[in-house]
């Protein structure tokens, strides 16, 4: 595909990390695991355990490869919702997202 058939607004980049998903807006709330395929700054790509329901709204934490400091494990925690769905695959735009340090205590 050339730049020109691209309809994306932003560029995605093959990034493949683990992530936690929370669909929204269902009862009981959807939780499970996954891994992301693409990503830009406007939307994931992931292969999530279940299929997911488009529009729903989703929460997806997702392990990233820099450390805070050279010490301290980060995920991104992205909001938005599901725009695209299959059996395989399902797709989401950000609409807010954040860094987190992840707890490294045991107790």
């Amino acid at each position: 595909m050339n730049v020109s058939q691209e309809r994306r607004q932003a560029r995605r980049f093959p990034i493949e990390r683990q992530l936690h998903y929370r669909v929204r807006g269902v009862k009981p709330e959807l939780k499970g695991s996954g891994v992301t395929v693409n990503m830009s700054s406007r939307g994931v790509l992931f292969r999530p355990e279940t299929p997911l329901e488009h529009g729903k709204p989703v929460i997806l934490e997702i392990s990233w490869p820099m450390l805070l400091n050279d010490s301290r494990p980060l995920k991104l925690v992205a909001r938005g919702h599901i725009v695209w769905s299959d059996t395989d695959l399902a797709a989401m735009k950000i609409e807010t997202w954040e860094f987190r340090t992840i707890s490294t205590s045991s107790g």
